[in-house]
């Protein structure tokens, strides 16, 4: 008898593992894509680059599949799949730029070094969608979306409302906002006593089809709507 309460509760306790673990990943499968894009300059002045693009512009950190309960990183799957040819390295670096590799990435150097960081951004971060896209269809999916709005002409066109370099969170929101339809998501640093933007964020849906107001306030560490930020205009 007692052994039979033993297996009951072994057998009780071995559901209720499963059925925690079926939760984890339900909650755990993505629900939309962050694509968070860096301020050249910006990512300079905090810590010194080994090189430069050949102008200030924004570049891709990474397209991050998200969801509305916890953060999703490091979910496992395939493991970074090297690009081989030239051409193809220099198109991705143009965009998805390492300003923290003393050269230009070569397809003849160490790819664990000279793509570490695509890798990386695979590995912690694209995996969490292989459901849905695959290696290639990610790495696919982040190009477009990065050249789907231009960052850098919204900030420096004419007619933008952004007062470089001292621009107001409420302005760069706002012209972020007319062109995208959305709220994006602004993340700044401490730098010099003041904040620096960093990184500007679009919200995508889980397929990457439509732009969608980001969840967060509108800004993480950029202070008040009203608060003016700092936005170096050159290396």
């Amino acid at each position: 008898m007692a052994g039979s309460n033993c297996l009951t509760r072994s057998y009780l306790t071995l559901t209720l593992a499963l059925l925690i673990i079926d939760a984890q990943k339900i909650s755990g499968q993505y629900e939309f894509f962050r694509l968070v894009s860096f301020w050249g300059p910006s990512r300079c002045s905090l810590n010194p680059c080994k090189r430069t693009p050949p102008v200030p512009k924004f570049t891709l950190h990474g397209l991050w599949p998200d969801n509305y309960t916890q953060p999703l990183y490091n979910c496992g799957g395939t493991r970074y799949i090297p690009l081989k040819d030239q051409r193809s390295i220099n198109a991705r670096d143009n965009y998805w730029y390492d300003y923290f590799l003393s050269k230009p990435p070569s397809a003849k150097g160490n790819w664990r070094i000279e793509q570490n960081f695509w890798a990386m951004e695979w590995n912690r971060h694209g995996t969490c969608s292989e459901n849905v896209f695959n290696q290639q269809n990610y790495f696919n999916l982040a190009k477009t979306l990065m050249f789907t709005y231009d960052l850098t002409y919204i900030f420096f066109n004419a007619r933008s409302p952004i007062q470089l370099p001292w621009p107001r969170v409420r302005d760069v929101m706002l012209a972020i906002s007319k062109f995208t339809q959305a709220r994006p998501e602004l993340r700044c640093r401490y730098y010099n006593n003041n904040k620096i933007l960093m990184e500007v964020v679009l919200c995508y849906d889980v397929l990457g089809k439509r732009v969608i107001n980001c969840t967060r306030p509108g800004n993480v560490f950029c202070g008040r709507r009203s608060s003016r930020i700092y936005l170096p205009t050159n290396f």
